[in-house]
């Protein structure tokens, strides 16, 4: 069977016996890997997790909806999905610091998680400590649509040279 069919298949049998919840997230990730193919992202994970940003007075500001495809099992956003958002955010405002020449890749991170994430929305807003011809240290706090601290974060981000996409 080829992949084409599998994933009809899968999908048939999905529709079949999903929740409203279940055929939302399922649009969401659809509508996630159409954006990256539309070129609206470059990573996966940002298309699936809707980001949007803006960037002023050097503060990177990152946003995501909050939905059912971020909740864990308490119905609160996976830290890790938190965690993500801090790291992109993060690192994100470090390459578009630096030359194109090198990456900005993540060394080491640490995240207070502070209030549960619930709301209709979290913002990361990210600075820049530190930047070097080396390594770049950041910080990171996520609030929610409400205005709750949600997590304080820092990162250190070593800079390496860029190495070409191999097809």
């Amino acid at each position: 069977m080829g992949m084409d069919n599998k994933i009809i298949k899968k999908m048939n049998g999905l529709l079949t016996h999903a929740s409203d919840e279940d055929k939302g997230v399922i649009y969401q990730i659809l509508e996630g890997i159409h954006d990256k193919n539309e070129g609206l992202y470059t990573t996966y994970i940002t298309s699936f997790m809707k980001t949007s940003m803006e960037i002023r007075n050097d503060v990177l500001i990152m946003s995501i909806p909050i939905s059912p495809f971020l909740h864990n099992s308490v119905d609160i956003v996976h830290g890790g999905f938190t965690a993500t958002l801090a790291d992109t955010a993060m690192g994100t405002l470090v390459n578009r610091k630096i030359s194109h020449e090198v990456v900005a890749v993540t060394s080491e991170m640490k995240l207070n998680y502070i209030a549960p994430g619930v709301g209709n929305e979290l913002r990361c807003e990210a600075k820049i400590l530190h930047l070097g011809s080396k390594t770049s240290v950041t910080e990171a706090k996520i609030y929610n649509d409400k205005g709750t601290l949600i997590v304080a974060a820092s990162g250190s981000f070593y800079l390496i040279p860029r190495t070409k996409k191999k097809d």
